[in-house]
């Protein structure tokens, strides 16, 4: 219902010489409404971990006034609890048309599936649809605990300030490798590794990896295929960061036959490009500062709310420049397409041109997601507080594990193309799905189910594509018929346990409410433009407030078109008529040369 594009309409008017003559009907002021535009929330959250609502509020007409929102828990199926938990907030209603975020923060104790519904307090007087004023979300609460590797190519202050945090924090199951450790050396870990896992199941249960300078030359070149496949194929997390030691001599390794495959596949896992071998790279190798420099976050930085360090952006902000900073980066040559850059290393003598070293960069790698690090100093924030390094790094790995959270199986992962659609709106699923080996599934077709709000449900047939980047991955769409949820399933294939969810909340456009004044601006321009008139309605229109109406301002366009091929009706009637006069004379003249020759 949007149309199409005012520009569009005045290149066809002057296209063809029509003017327009628009009559503006209604009101021009906005009238007074306010509503509730989305309510956003995680859809799987853990025990004891405390999560944002965010509820999103737009108001016309009412600048200054205050509104209660009330948000309110509720079962699966939408049935207030017993007792109830409601959270209140009062806000000031700003400018017309401005958003005001309002931010719910809930720790969750109970496990199971719960409804969120938003809902604003207005009055009729205030509030031109109230259908408007309500919206839900669904949350899971999952009782797991995280489980996450340490590896590091050296006892750094970075890993063994992380080694001792992650193993006191009771949600989580921490294992580490210290590569440089003896054998049968003591750490504070649910279990020391002697070497890096070798195969699937005890690779695939991880849920993030940290690796602290590792040193990659001492895995092989099957190991590190199934980092890979673990991070693209099974939505794992993965920290990199670089260090004096091993850093410098791996990112240098020509081609080498064989092994050239192990580091192709290690450096496409990093969102960052880095320097080979060569006089001019070795010059641009690992560089260090004899002073620390700050952090210089881009605007993908700030906005980045693992990076935060409290809960508001402000003060996260100031704690970040008040850090004193780092001492060291890794030399870089350029940073991969779709990577995001979070910091830079702020000494201006290191920038290339008029580019600063990159400090923090990350990128989707499949499934899963992979950050970098260009030194492990983080542990410098202690001396502003403690908990910095806690809160850093306990989002960090939160960040890059997300995907891991919102798995129903080690089988397998659906997605779909986006959460949030408008109606009519056609979706696209994909699906990465494995046999009982965790090898790609094979089969031509699988069969997800979709519950849409009516409640009947529908099979979507998902194919799987031939050409995709890896295999295993199948395709399938739909098209959001109704407004409402969208429940999308998909059993794994000879797993009887397994079911893959996916939700999709799908609204009806409302163009005409959010903007339902008369819009005189746009009118008097497509009059002006395509040498029309604009009047405000039918007094105007017809001449009776201003002398003047459209018909006396219309030009004439008459046309004369000669049709080739086409009688003309008065030379048809006029050769006709001649025609007959002069058959008739041939007759007549015919009877009297008879009658003189006396032959009638």
């Amino acid at each position: 219902n949007a149309g199409i594009a005012p520009e569009s309409l005045v290149k066809a008017a002057q296209a063809a010489e029509v003017p327009i003559y628009p009559i503006g009907l209604g009101s021009e002021k906005q009238p007074r409404n306010v509503r509730l535009v989305d309510l956003e929330s995680p859809s799987r959250v853990f025990p004891g971990d405390s999560f944002q609502i965010l509820a999103y509020v737009q108001a016309d007409g009412l600048e200054g006034r205050t509104v209660k929102v009330k948000l309110e828990q509720h079962t699966a199926d939408d049935k207030p609890l017993s007792p109830p938990v409601v959270l209140e907030r009062r806000i000031t209603l700003g400018a017309d048309g401005h958003i005001d975020p309002i931010n719910f923060e809930w720790t969750p104790e109970a496990l199971g599936r719960f409804q969120w519904v938003a809902e604003i307090e207005s009055t009729p007087a205030d509030d031109l649809d109230a259908n408007d004023n309500r919206r839900s979300s669904q949350v899971e609460v999952i009782e797991r605990r995280s489980h996450v590797m340490l590896i590091a190519g050296g006892p750094s202050r970075d890993y063994r300030f992380l080694r001792n945090m992650l193993y006191r924090d009771p949600t989580t199951q921490v294992d580490v490798l210290l590569q440089t450790a003896p054998a049968g050396a003591a750490q504070e870990a649910n279990e020391v590794l002697i070497d890096f896992p070798t195969d699937k199941d005890t690779l695939f249960s991880y849920d993030a990896i940290v690796a602290f300078d590792p040193d990659w030359d001492a895995l092989t070149r099957d190991q590190i295929q199934l980092i890979d496949e673990w991070v693209a194929d099974k939505a794992g997390g993965l920290v990199v960061v670089a260090g004096p030691v091993h850093t410098p001599n791996w990112t240098r390794i020509q081609s080498a036959g064989s092994t050239d495959a192990k580091w192709t596949t290690l450096r496409s896992l990093y969102p960052v490009v880095f320097y080979r071998s060569g006089a001019a790279s070795i010059q641009l190798g690992r560089t260090a500062s004899s002073e620390p420099w700050p952090l210089k976050f881009t605007d993908e930085g700030r906005r980045a709310q693992f990076l935060w360090l409290t809960d508001s952006p402000t003060e996260s902000e100031t704690i970040w420049n008040d850090f004193a900073g780092v001492y060291g980066y890794q030399a870089l040559r350029d940073v991969k397409p779709g990577a995001q850059v979070y910091a830079q290393f702020a000494d201006p003598q290191a920038a290339t041109g008029s580019d600063l070293p990159v400090y923090m960069a990350g990128h989707f790698y499949g499934a899963g997601r992979v950050f970098y690090m260009g030194s492990g100093e983080i542990w410098r924030l202690n001396e502003l507080d403690p908990s910095y390094f806690s809160t850093f790094y306990t989002k960090l790995i939160r960040h890059v594990s997300q995907g891991r959270l919102l798995r129903d199986s080690s089988r397998g992962l659906l997605l779909v193309d986006k959460e949030r659609a408008s109606l009519g709106d056609t979706l696209t699923i994909r699906a990465a799905l494995s046999d009982e080996q965790y090898r790609p599934l094979t089969l031509d077709q699988v069969t997800a189910s979709l519950l849409p709000p009516n409640g009947n449900r529908v099979s979507i047939p998902l194919k799987r594509l031939t050409g995709a980047e890896r295999p295993g991955m199948y395709s399938g769409q739909f098209t959001a018929t109704e407004a409402g949820d969208y429940r999308l399933e998909l059993a794994i294939p000879g797993a009887t346990m397994e079911l893959l969810r996916r939700e999709v909340k799908v609204k009806l456009p409302a163009r005409e409410i959010e903007s339902p004044q008369r819009n005189d601006v746009l009118l008097s321009q497509l009059a002006k433009q395509t040498g029309g008139a604009y009047s405000v309605g039918f007094a105007a229109a017809t001449g009776a407030s201003t002398g003047t109406s459209i018909t006396n301002q219309l030009r004439a366009k008459d046309q004369t078109t000669y049709l080739p091929g086409t009688a003309d009706p008065d030379f048809e009637q006029s050769l006709m008529t001649w025609l007959l006069v002069l058959i008739s004379t041939a007759l007549c003249l015919e009877w009297l040369v008879r009658r003189l020759y006396k032959l009638a």
